[in-house]
């Protein structure tokens, strides 16, 4: 069994130096942060997720291997 460490009262906890953090905090634009919010907030498009085009990830890997070889072998 593990031993179990002493949790702070404190729920949130940085792991870098509080001048690191004041110093990226500073750079931070908000028009940015307000961006990145909204476009997580969007819903993604069907079909974004992985690409399937009608052939399974072992054929593609078999077509890219011929294609080098016909290139080293025929020059073309």
């Amino acid at each position: 069994m593990t031993k179990s460490t002493k949790r702070s009262a404190y729920g949130f906890r940085l792991d870098m130096d509080p001048d690191e953090f004041l110093a990226r905090a500073i750079q931070t634009k908000p028009g940015e942060v307000d961006a990145l919010i909204e476009r997580g907030k969007r819903k993604k498009p069907p079909g974004s997720g992985k690409p399937s085009g009608g052939r399974s990830q072992s054929e593609s890997v078999v077509d890219l291997r011929r294609g080098r070889m016909r290139k080293r072998n025929t020059g073309k």
